[in-house]
C-alpha cells in the first residue's frame, strides 16, 4: 500500500485540546492534517514563506511542500522530519506531534537491503585465479619431468615467476551526511508570580512582531526563532527558559536577545 494510501485508511484521530502560545485551550478538529496544520498557523501570525525561509533557513518550495502534504517533493524522509519539526516549533506547535504524524502516515516500510560485503567477493575472485593456475602448474610440472628424462636432469635455469595480478580494494561509499536542523533558539516564559507585558520580534527590534500583550500569571508563552528580540515589561513576575535551560532576565524593565548561544540584555 503506497505512502498516500495508508495516510487515507488511518483513522480519525480522536479530538484534543492544546495549548497556544499564551496558555488558552484550543478545540483541534478531528482529523489533524500536517500541512493544513501547519499553513493556517502560519496564516494566522501574519507571516508569508519569505519570512519563515529567511528566519528558519528551510527553502520556500520545500515549506510549500510540507503545507500541501507533497513529502515526496523533499530529499527523503530524514529532510522531511528534520523540516517538519523546525517549520512546527517556530510557529509554537509540537515538533514531535507532527514528526509522528508523518511516521504513521508516510514513512517507508521496508529498509533498503545492504549490499554483500566486498571481502567475500574478494575471496571467491582469488579463489578462481587458483583454479585456473592449477592446470598451469600441472603442465610445467609435465616438461620438467619430461626434459629430465631425456638430458640426465634438469638444466639449472631460473623459471620466471609471476603473481597473481592484485586488484585495489573497492572504495568504500560514506553513507550522506544526516540532516542537521538550522539551530535555533527555542525561548519559553511562564507568568509564575505575576502578569508581565512582553513584546517579541523575529530578528530585531525592527523584525516582524509576533506577540504583543499581557502574558497573565499561570500562562506560558513559547517562541522558536534564529534570533528573538524580547521587550520585557514585569521581569520579577517570569520565569525563562532558553533550550530547555533556565536563564536569568534583567531586574528592572528592559530588551533581551535570545540565539542559541545564550540571552544577552540589550
Amino acid at each position: 500500500m503506497s505512502s498516500r494510501a495508508r495516510s487515507r485508511a488511518s483513522p480519525a484521530a480522536s479530538s484534543s485540546q492544546v495549548r497556544d502560545t499564551v496558555g488558552r485551550s484550543v478545540e483541534e478538529p478531528p482529523l489533524f492534517e500536517i500541512g493544513s496544520s501547519l499553513r493556517e498557523a502560519r496564516q494566522r501570525r501574519g507571516l508569508a514563506l519569505a519570512d519563515v525561509e529567511r528566519d528558519i533557513h528551510v527553502r520556500s518550495r520545500y515549506l510549500t511542500a510540507l503545507e500541501d502534504d507533497r513529502f515526496e517533493d523533499l530529499p527523503g524522509p530524514a529532510y522531511a522530519k528534520g523540516f517538519l519539526r523546525t517549520y512546527a516549533e517556530f510557529l509554537g506547535l509540537e515538533g514531535q506531534r507532527f514528526v509522528d504524524e508523518y511516521n504513521s502516515r508516510f514513512a517507508p516500510d521496508d529498509e533498503p537491503a545492504a549490499p554483500p560485503p566486498v571481502r567475500i567477493q574478494r575471496r571467491r575472485r582469488l579463489r578462481d585465479r587458483v583454479l585456473i593456475g592449477l592446470p598451469i602448474v600441472a603442465v610445467v610440472a609435465g616438461l620438467l619431468a619430461w626434459q629430465t628424462t631425456r638430458g640426465g636432469g634438469p638444466k639449472h635455469e631460473t623459471m620466471p615467476t609471476s603473481s597473481p595480478p592484485t586488484t585495489a580494494p573497492a572504495p568504500s561509499r560514506q553513507p550522506p551526511p544526516a540532516n542537521r536542523p538550522p539551530a535555533v533558539a527555542r525561548l519559553s516564559f511562564v507568568a509564575a508570580r505575576g502578569p508581565s507585558w512582553l513584546a517579541v520580534h523575529v530578528g530585531s527590534a525592527s523584525g516582524p512582531a509576533v506577540y504583543v500583550r499581557t502574558l497573565d500569571q499561570g500562562q506560558t508563552a513559547r517562541f522558536v526563532s534564529r534570533r528573538l528580540w524580547v521587550r520585557v515589561g514585569a521581569p520579577w513576575n517570569l520565569d525563562a527558559r532558553l533550550n530547555g535551560k533556565p536563564v536569568s532576565l534583567p531586574a528592572t524593565t528592559g530588551n533581551v536577545l535570545a540565539t542559541s548561544a545564550g540571552l544577552a540584555q540589550r
